[in-house]
């Protein structure tokens, strides 16, 4: 009964963002343009408390120095965090309405650029952020940014590197074989879970779809390619392999007893404590973890176990993106961005996450020191062509696939656990469907002649 009520509140999440954007759209008008050099610039000495609802909680210490260094510049601003548990389950209620606060984080991958003007206030012009941040078309659209990502993430596996030596296994795994073979040796050497595959925490099972992507193929443009791409579901493609290894490590039985009941924090417990030898994440996770391990050096991030003629590579993206809500004054605009410009450029808040810097030319922090000793090569998505513009999302929506997102991985999962009666390859079949009516229905019957990115 948890299990079918875990996964129809995964269903449920989808549902409401349906709901919420219907084909990318809403009723709620785009945001007007601002200019901040004709706006009359505010008294730095204004007083007001400006709301910004955050995923990050146990961060209490770091708010409050930027809090301090903020009023350095303003003197009687007070930013209040609000930290919701489940953000990205409970965000989007909150969107709804048009006083949900003043700044938000925008979760990466998860609403359309379309979506973007419908909710926030433009920042500035992506050709200006780009020239000194990382990133800075992610939250795009026409020219415009609506969110500066607040750090970068790679994609790989966390693992803790006692429990391994515990188990025999002396070299952080680099293929899939070698991967399996370290968590069977963990299950048979030691007390502890091999890996975590987080089914409960939900979001966490799209963490293994992002190295389908850079980590798999080196290609920097592999998702624009699957736009245009037939059958991307089939046996030995990337995302086949990915969701094949999720399957199957599952269906082995090398992960926890009850993945319906699993949460982030649980895991990052365990795996602190060496009860879990390895999680498939983001690096965002690693300082996370390594704060609660007694050997921090022991928790280590590693690209995901694929290599190219023995070159390893990793997908990495724009996080969680600083966003202002478009409804608020142009005073409080100009307060907020000003904060969100010292969180970008001096708070260091990249840095505390545990990601990559968004400055450019900033050295990466201790926590990829593992990536940077293997020699991983990073590959970040080239935006798509101006006319594919919000199509990979269009073809997202109309195929109900939801890459990014998680119902279609718990899905796999729960087959792997027994919990369904379908195969893998049946679930393959569906999503190679699904992608190709998407295909049809919104390019036409010759969408493979038209890709622009071979």
């Amino acid at each position: 009964m948890i299990k079918k009520c875990i996964t129809l509140l995964l269903c449920a999440s989808v549902m409401l963002s349906s709901m919420l954007f219907a084909g990318g759209k809403t009723e709620t008008a785009p945001a007007e343009p601002r200019d901040i050099s004709s706006m009359e610039e505010v008294d730095r000495n204004v007083s007001m408390e400006l709301t910004f609802l955050t995923h990050k909680q146990g961060m209490e210490e770091e708010f409050s120095v930027y809090q301090k260094e903020f009023n350095k510049k303003y003197p009687n601003v007070k930013i209040v965090y609000e930290p919701i548990g489940d953000y990205k389950g409970n965000i989007e209620i909150r969107w709804t309405s048009n006083n949900w606060g003043d700044m938000c984080m925008i979760p990466h991958n998860f609403i359309s650029e379309t979506q973007l003007p419908q909710l926030f206030a433009p920042l500035g012009r992506v050709s200006d952020f780009d020239k000194k941040y990382e990133f800075a078309s992610a939250f795009s659209i026409d020219g415009d940014v609506y969110g500066i990502s607040s750090t970068g993430t790679a994609y790989g596996v966390l693992y803790n590197t006692a429990v391994l030596r515990d188990a025999g296994v002396t070299e952080i795994p680099k293929t899939p074989q070698a991967f399996f073979d370290a968590l069977r040796k963990v299950r048979a050497n030691t007390d502890a879970i091999p890996l975590y595959c987080n089914y409960g925490a939900g979001s966490r099972l799209a963490d293994w779809e992002w190295n389908a992507r850079g980590s798999l193929t080196g290609d920097a443009n592999y998702k624009n390619k699957l736009i245009y791409m037939e059958n991307p579901f089939s046996s030995g493609k990337p995302y086949n392999t990915v969701m094949r290894m999720l399957y199957d490590v599952v269906a082995e039985g090398l992960v926890e007893e009850d993945p319906a009941t699993s949460t982030w924090d649980t895991c990052k417990n365990l795996l602190a404590q060496g009860k879990v030898a390895a999680t498939v994440i983001g690096s965002w996770a690693t300082a996370d973890t390594q704060k609660t391990a007694e050997n921090p050096s022991d928790i280590v991030f590693a690209a995901f176990p694929w290599n190219n003629d023995g070159k390893q590579y990793a997908t990495i993206a724009a996080d969680y993106a600083y966003a202002i809500n478009k409804n608020i004054s142009d005073e409080r605009y100009q307060v907020a961005r000003d904060y969100i410009i010292y969180l970008t450029e001096e708070s260091g808040f990249s840095f505390d996450a545990g990601g990559t810097p968004i400055m450019k030319g900033e050295s990466y922090p201790k926590t990829l020191a593992a990536l940077q000793e293997a020699n991983v090569t990073l590959v970040l998505d080239t935006p798509p062509h101006p006319d594919d513009i919000g199509l990979f999302d269009e073809l997202n929506s109309e195929s109900e696939l939801y890459l990014g997102k998680y119902p279609e991985k718990a899905r796999v999962v729960e087959a792997a656990m027994g919990q369904t009666n379908e195969s893998f390859d049946a679930i393959m079949a569906d999503w190679n469907a699904r992608w190709t009516a998407a295909q049809v229905s919104i390019i036409g019957e010759d969408y493979a002649s038209m890709n622009r990115y071979k």
